[in-house]
């Protein structure tokens, strides 16, 4: 605008000269002409003029044309000129038009993408060219870079012309290297320590090479979360009044300081509970956690109103709604809460519409729901249906809705919609492990099985599996089949069929063998806990040992016959059949030898698993495992067969060492010669386990494993053998599972060793 009115002001000054010298004639106008046009029509110009050839000249006449012309937009100067030959006056409009940049073009940038690049810049396409800005644009393309921790970035600004009045901007961005974080300091902290502060930070500080990235979305999201934690603290004035980074080293690192403002503490005064009729004002304050008198806690109070909204849901009122509202009082520095409660109408279920399963019955999946019809709406039991679905390995995804027809009713519909995965698997291929050997297998598996389905036999649920694996050292045969509801009854039947046979090497090379079968009958007791039992029939072989063994060892040579019946109580509530991340898993069995046969033995046998997460993002994963055992010989029988006795040691038990190399174990000679492992009555094994899931196919493992066997007049806690040790895994796709774990014994025996890898791989087509 002032370049406009300065140009107004010389145009009407060098007019106003001009007519004074012509004066005296009042001169007539004899042709108006337009200069310095290229993009403007010259029609377009002329429309807005007032003087006409033929007209006397009118100095203000002029002064208002120029003006209608400036208000037209597309000039940056318009000048006047009047001049006189052979005594006619030719009137000639001089225009300069404002430049237009039509393209903008970002070269070099490869860490901002060009549309954050753009919002940065004033000069757009569209938008008039003005030379004198070049500084300013690319100081703001340097801010927004240094802002990122690029602070050795150059930028270089062309314009080009490329047509009339048109423009061609190209920025060339040369990045450098961006910058890592050295140090975070913080300014102002005293309730909460600078330590516990960077915890809550997902931005770091570079440690050699590793980390200090520096991102300014995630630390805008770390800024929050400091100020969100101190709410927690009864700070709820606190904030964050600058942040300063300073670059060192030339612009390769730099030094995050960010300044605080505490504020005061504030304690809760008073609770209070509002709206609620269902439930007394008692019963739901035993739900809440921040009581009067307390440090007021921001996320607490925020839990407190889910909780209590949660519970109302669960309970059938699943459009409760549950408002935490906070009054402060700044001079006293306390606050007032409020839990208002929206209660909303009882909910009964009036159907179970399931959707999305093309192959699954829908007997199979209703099975799976704690709720049915006609019951009272309860959240909690949604849950739990979810997860028995999820569990059953059928569907990849279950997702579950309420579908309210009229809002007025008592009743809801629950939508029930699965994504159906694979429902079976055919794998065949080579493994390894130290304790088998080298081997091929095959296997056939369909977990959604349904023998009357003919010809698909998919969608009854049933589960049916056959194996085979063949190496050095193990051969196994097997067929499995169960159904977890037979003929319409909530009863689980099953039944296996095996042939094995095991190549022991240790003092003694003798080969196990063993075969039979055995029928089993479940029960669903609850959604946890299932009860099992089932009637083996097994004959078993000790084959390869010399004649001249130690008697003790002889004994068990031979073919016997064992009929046993054996009773399961299982509890289950792991978070998911394959790599689990909390839940426990505990099986109680009790197991009686002597139904016929030749073997005449009870077991007890206890197993019990814990898996623990450590952080809200679960890579962290601690797990125990506890294992105890006893068994032992009754009526006529003088021993327990060495295929039913415990063991101990290897990549199952206590890894770091050699398989079955802990326990009893007896002279091959009577008084000379290797010593051979003979099991034991008494078992304890024990694996604690950090595992950390490094990406989705790759873990590490840190292990310490304890365990020991004994015999009945033979126990003593302190021949326990302990190991510890690290371990890796990988989940190859479409190839299979493989892990390494190298065991350090701590306190072996001369004869044991002084570590040991555990190799288990399987590669899989």
């Amino acid at each position: 605008m002032k370049k406009i009115a300065f140009g107004l002001v010389l145009t009407l000054f060098a007019i106003l000269v001009h007519a004074h010298a012509l004066a005296q004639g009042n001169p007539t106008i004899d042709a108006v002409r337009v200069e310095g046009l290229e993009r403007v029509s010259e029609q377009l110009v002329r429309s807005k003029l007032e003087v006409q050839g033929g007209q006397v000249y009118n100095p203000r006449a002029v002064s208002r044309d120029i003006r209608r012309l400036y208000d037209l937009g597309f000039f940056t100067h318009i000048k006047a000129d009047v001049s006189e030959s052979d005594g006619k006056l030719t009137l000639t409009y001089i225009i300069r038009e404002k430049q237009v940049v039509e393209k903008v073009l970002i070269l070099g940038n490869r860490k901002i993408k060009d549309r954050r690049v753009l919002s940065a810049l004033s000069m757009r396409e569209g938008d008039p060219f003005i030379p004198e800005a070049y500084e300013e644009e690319r100081q703001a393309l340097l801010d927004l870079y240094e802002g990122k921790g690029f602070a050795n970035t150059t930028v270089d600004v062309v314009a080009e012309r490329v047509g009339p009045s048109r423009m061609r901007l190209t920025y060339t961005i040369s990045e450098g290297k961006k910058a890592k974080i050295r140090s975070i300091r913080f300014v102002g902290n005293e309730a909460l320590s600078s330590r516990k502060l960077r915890k809550l930070m997902a931005t770091k500080r570079a440690y050699w090479f590793l980390g200090g990235k520096y991102e300014e979305e995630k630390l805008d999201f770390d800024l929050q979360q400091i100020v969100d934690n101190y709410g927690d603290y009864g700070r709820l004035e606190a904030d964050i009044s600058r942040t300063d980074l300073l670059y060192t080293g030339n612009g390769r690192g730099m030094n995050l300081t960010i300044y605080l403002q505490e504020g005061p503490e504030y304690h809760l005064e008073d609770l209070e509970i509002a709206g609620n009729i269902v439930y007394d004002d008692d019963e739901l304050l035993e739900l809440v956690e921040v009581a009067a008198g307390d440090v007021h806690n921001k996320s607490q109070v925020v839990k407190d109103a889910t909780e209590l909204e949660e519970g109302y849901q669960d309970s059938g009122y699943v459009n409760a709604n549950v408002t935490a509202i906070v009054t402060l009082n700044k001079e006293t520095k306390t606050t007032h809460v409020t839990h208002k409660i929206s209660e909303s109408d009882l909910k009964y279920i009036r159907e179970i519409k399931i959707i999305g399963n093309e192959l699954t019955k829908d007997d199979v999946i209703r099975r799976q729901m704690a709720l049915d019809p006609g019951n009272r709406y309860d959240g909690s039991l949604l849950e739990l249906s979810k997860r028995g679905l999820k569990r059953t390995g059928y569907f990849d995804t279950v997702r579950t809705s309420l579908d309210f027809a009229d809002q007025t009713d008592l009743f809801t519909d629950i939508i029930v919609d699965l994504e159906e995965g694979k429902q079976g698997s055919f794998s065949f291929g080579a493994g390894f492990s130290t304790d088998q050997g080298l081997g091929g297998f095959g296997e056939l598996r369909l977990n959604n099985f349904d023998i009357t389905n003919w010809p698909s036999f998919a969608g009854g649920g049933q589960q049916l599996s056959l194996k085979l694996n063949t190496g050095t050292r193990r051969n196994q045969y097997s067929l499995s089949f169960t159904d977890p509801e037979i003929l319409g009854y909530p009863f689980a039947f099953g039944f296996d069929v095996f042939d094995e046979s095991y190549r022991i090497r240790s003092a003694s090379s003798y080969a196990e063998e063993r075969r039979g079968g055995q029928l089993r009958l479940g029960k669903t007791l609850s959604n946890y806990v299932n009860l099992r039992t089932s009637l083996r029939f097994e004959r078993s072989s000790i084959t390869g040992l010399p004649f001249f063994v130690n008697p003790v060892i002889r004994r068990q040579t031979g073919e016997t016959t064992t009929i046993s019946f054996r009773n399961e109580l299982e509890r289950n509530t792991l978070n998911a059949l394959r790599d689990p991340t909390r839940g426990s898993k505990h099986l109680l069995s009790l197991e009686l030898a002597g139904l016929g046969g030749d073997n005449e033995f009870y077991k007890f046998y206890m197993d019990s698993t814990w898996y623990h997460a450590v952080g809200k993002e679960e890579k962290w994963i601690l797990s125990f495992r506890s294992r105890e055992g006893y068994v032992a010989e009754y009526g006529g029988s003088d021993y327990v067969p060495l295929t039913d006795t415990f063991y101990a040691g290897g990549t199952s038990t206590v890894r770091g060492y050699q398989n079955r190399d802990i326990g009893p174990k007896a002279k091959q000679l009577i008084f000379f010669g290797s010593k051979f492992p003979l099991g034991g009555n008494l078992l304890y094994v024990g694996n604690l386990e950090m595992k950390y899931k490094l990406t989705e196919q790759l873990r590490f493992y840190t292990f310490i494993d304890a365990g020991g066997v004994w015999d009945d007049d033979d126990f003593d806690f302190g021949e326990m053998r302990y190991s510890a040790g690290i371990g890796i895994g990988m989940e190859v796709p479409r190839l299979g599972p493989i892990r390494i774990d190298y065991g350090f014994p701590l306190n072996p025996d001369e004869d044991q060793g002084s570590g040991r890898l555990h190799l288990i791989s399987g590669i899989r087509f």
